[in-house]
């Protein structure tokens, strides 16, 4: 097999996903397939990069412009093969407000929302929910542009951080225990916790050193485990999203889940939740990558 490695962009994920592409490269080598990586500016120029002699894109993108669609789509009008989920699924489940949508029509839990359309520099829009709830972007990644509201006064920090957007979730917040699922094919990783050193885990929390932790298989019992799990692999199918994924979920003090979001390429570097939750199930990082690699070809077959 012969792997475009396509990483880099033009997301505010940009390193982000530099970091996930020297993982991966790091696998391909172990897994002695030959490859190009390439570090672009522009998520669409991948087309440029493409020869006939490479058999797929393995996307190490993360963001808006690598997950939103629009380079699947472009990827796909080429015929160029991709890992991953394909245009409509990463559509569908980079909205919020969409990917919610199905999660309620299909029964899986998630909070009470609102998307509310946004002017930048002008105060923001007034929600019918009431305080604390949770303000982001329908359409980042990463717990970008996340505020969290308790009270009135955090509205002043949450025009400033979640004000730079224009479509906006307000979202009831739900307090409790932070997890998430990783699900590859037919595979659901172990459930890894998040113990994150903000009250949400957000962008800080996620990428400074040592600000947070994680337990993986987390401590739950087995049938709440597998209601999770099993939620886990709904909201994919909700989204139709094909090939691997990472779904995140709060769990309140009752132990109800409550599905928050899918990641359709979410990190991949080697200590990142998909594969931690990998390695807890048995598989190396380089095995991983190449089950996603062989599931993604199998689309195309």
């Amino acid at each position: 097999m012969k792997v475009l490695l396509a990483g880099g962009g033009s997301s505010h994920e940009r390193e982000v996903s530099l970091n996930s592409t020297v993982a991966m490269e790091r696998a391909l080598q172990e897994l002695g397939y030959s490859y190009k990586r390439v570090n672009l500016g522009n998520e669409l120029d991948v087309t440029h990069e493409w020869e006939d002699s490479f058999d797929i894109v393995l996307l190490g993108f993360h963001g808006r412009a690598g997950e939103d669609g629009l380079l699947q789509a472009t990827l796909e009008a080429n015929n160029i093969p991709f890992t991953g989920a394909g245009v409509a699924d990463s559509l569908l489940a980079f909205s919020k407000d969409a990917s919610k949508r199905q999660f309620k029509k299909c029964g899986i839990p998630t909070a009470e929302w609102e998307l509310l359309l946004h002017e930048r520099g002008r105060d923001l829009p007034e929600t019918q929910l009431q305080l604390p709830y949770v303000i982001k972007p329908d359409n980042e990644g990463s717990t970008i542009g996340l505020s969290v509201c308790e009270k009135p006064e955090d509205l002043v920090e949450a025009r400033q951080v979640s004000g730079a957007f224009t479509r906006l979730i307000f979202e009831r917040f739900i307090p409790g225990r932070e997890l998430t699922v990783g699900v590859l094919g037919d595979q659901v990783f172990p459930i890894v916790e998040i113990f994150p050193g903000h009250e949400l885990y957000d962008y800080e929390s996620k990428y400074t050193k040592g600000m947070s932790n994680y337990k993986c298989p987390a401590d739950l019992d087995d049938a709440l485990t597998q209601s999770i799990q099993a939620l886990a692999v709904k909201a994919m199918s909700s989204a139709g999203v094909q090939v691997y994924g990472r779904v995140d979920f709060r769990l309140d003090p009752e132990n109800k889940p409550w599905c928050l979001e899918i990641n359709t390429l979410p990190g991949m570097t080697e200590t990142s939740l998909l594969p931690m939750g990998a390695a807890a199930y048995g598989l190396s990082f380089p095995q991983l990558i190449d089950q996603i690699l062989k599931l993604s070809l199998k689309k195309y077959s």
